[in-house]
């Protein structure tokens, strides 16, 4: 009990050397407090939102391996003279419903469920208008730009102005010879575009109503700024015409028209003059088709698939999982399958745009937690050097107090224990005080830091996509993210909400008890070296 009464007494007679110890452990608790509490804030983000999200994901031919496969059997290197070999191989690996159907059965590893949890898909055809006209997005933009006097080109430092290189486009944009994109929905699940959130929907029926599901009849959605361009209205029958063959034709009545905000083309294809139709509708011209064109093809001895006059349509699926294990598991089991099917593991990927804009969006939260957990070790590597430092000068100071006690017979184990006693006690009011205002400010610091990690973030995005070399850049010329691109603006987190969990607060103990424990362990090994009758006897 002595030594519990006198180590509490030597903290009121060394108030200024305590103090001193408190201010630093406080300054390194609020530190540790926010640091941890953005490190929580990140983990807690992230398997928040996950856990609330369906992932969709699709099968995709790797645009690398199609490089270097027709590299290999054309030997050569120049993306040009390899476009034709890189089309004919995406034709041959390319996946119909039979194949997705396939994959959606794949079972859980050690069940009997399968992982595909849903599934949906659509089907594209690259066709010209007879009747309508496509409406030019590129024109119209450019018009408006220039009367606003906006427009600006990059320029030399001489002031000259310098034309941006574009890269070769790749095979699939080439294919897109039409002017209209003709794109047949499996469902309305499908039509992304459509969602049920109006925050994040680009794509809004404005008059008239929706095709009914697998319907074969023919009927299509078109959109606002094309309809009002051709003077068409709901009700009205469009024609569209083969663009290999302007004998072959179809009519297609509108049943609604939509408004789509989104300027991003696809395959070439600007929003206002993608035509939506049921899948049904697609594959039965696509079905017409080759058998309008099969006896022009079969009459030369030399004809190709290439040849071929009839309209081929490009096939896409969407799987739907309840997680990101599922999720995972399907990506190793997709090559696992073209692995049992003789093909190349590496030849397909799966890509989900959910996955890449979750990790996307946590970008700016994540940089901050590595800045955070940084910051943190080096603040409690430079406390505790700086509290051993004082603790040394503390004990040499009390050299002469440490000598008496032991005269007085006073164990140096004992004394040990009261040294770190007055530590410990000091060390803990700290940090719990510390604690206690890191708690309160962490919020407010965390988003703060946050707001300017996202600014910089969005810095970095502009620039980079500035210095792009274009969507039809050469295979493996960029490096691909491992889960796809973001299809779309990336919504960063620029806030969040939490509060010190009980883990939190065992760290914080942790930490005090660590810094006390390292201080006071400093304290220990002077009082066991030295002798009290030398400390008695060499005092002035």
């Amino acid at each position: 009990m002595f030594i519990f009464k006198y180590a509490f007494k030597s903290i009121g007679r060394s108030i200024g050397r305590n103090i001193l110890i408190g201010i630093i452990v406080f300054i390194i608790a609020v530190s540790a407090c926010v640091a941890m509490s953005i490190q929580q804030a990140a983990k807690t983000a992230a398997a928040t939102s996950l856990k609330k999200m369906d992932i969709t994901a699709q099968i995709n031919i790797d645009r690398d391996y199609v490089y270097q496969k027709a590299s290999e059997n054309k030997n050569s290197t120049n993306i040009q003279e390899l476009m034709p070999e890189m089309t004919s191989l995406n034709k041959q690996y390319a996946l119909d419903l039979d194949d997705m159907k396939s994959y959606a059965e794949i079972k859980k590893e050690g069940s009997d469920d399968p992982i595909v949890k849903d599934y949906y898909y659509n089907a594209s055809l690259s066709i010209n208008g007879s009747s309508i006209s496509k409406y030019d997005l590129k024109s119209s933009s450019q018009s408006a730009t220039t009367s606003s006097g906006t427009a600006e080109s990059p320029t030399d430092p001489a002031g000259n102005v310098v034309e941006t290189p574009q890269a070769p486009e790749m095979p699939q944009a080439q294919e897109q010879s039409g002017d209209f994109a003709l794109i047949g929905y499996s469902s309305k699940k499908a039509m992304e575009d459509f969602g049920s959130d109006e925050d994040e929907s680009t794509c809004t029926l404005e008059s008239g109503d929706f095709f009914e599901e697998n319907t074969s009849e023919y009927v299509c959605l078109i959109e606002d700024s094309l309809a009002t361009f051709n003077s068409v209205s709901v009700g009205d029958t469009i024609k569209l015409v083969n663009p290999k063959n302007e004998d072959e034709t179809y009519e297609l009545k509108v049943s609604g028209i939509y408004k789509n905000s989104s300027s991003d083309s696809v395959d070439g294809v600007d929003p206002p003059n993608r035509i939506l139709t049921s899948y049904a509708v697609v594959k039965d011209i696509e079905t017409k088709s080759e058998t309008t064109n099969a006896s022009s093809t079969s009459s030369s001895s030399s004809s190709s698939d290439e040849d071929s006059n009839a309209m081929t349509c490009k096939f896409n699926g969407t799987f739907i999982f309840g997680s990101v294990d599922d999720y995972n598991q399907f990506k190793e089991e997709v090559k696992n399958k073209a692995e049992a099917d003789g093909l190349d593991g590496d030849l397909y990927i799966v890509t989900s745009g959910d996955i890449a804009a979750f990790k996307a969006g946590l970008k700016p939260l994540e940089n901050l937690k590595s800045f955070a957990t940084t910051f943190l070790y080096l603040t409690l590597a430079i406390g505790a050097i700086v509290l051993i430092v004082i603790s040394v000068i503390s004990i040499r100071d009390r050299k002469y107090e440490i000598g008496a006690l032991a005269a007085m017979g006073l164990k140096k184990l004992k004394l040990s224990m009261m040294f770190m006693i007055e530590v410990l006690a000091v060390t803990l009011i700290a940090i719990l005080i510390g604690a206690a205002v890191g708690t309160a400010i962490s919020a407010p610091v965390t988003n703060y830091l946050l707001t300017a990690q996202v600014e910089q973030q969005e810095a970095s995005d502009n620039s980079q996509k500035q210095q792009q070399q274009g969507p039809g850049a050469a295979p493996g010329s960029q490096d691909r993210p491992e889960d796809g691109e973001v299809n779309g603006p990336v919504t960063y987190v620029s806030s969040v909400d939490f509060t010190i969990d009980f883990f939190v607060i065992l760290k914080m103990l942790l930490i005090g008890i660590g810094l006390a424990v390292v201080s006071g362990f400093t304290s220990i090994l002077f009082i066991l070296r030295y002798d009290p009758k030398q400390i008695l006897a060499s005092r002035d």
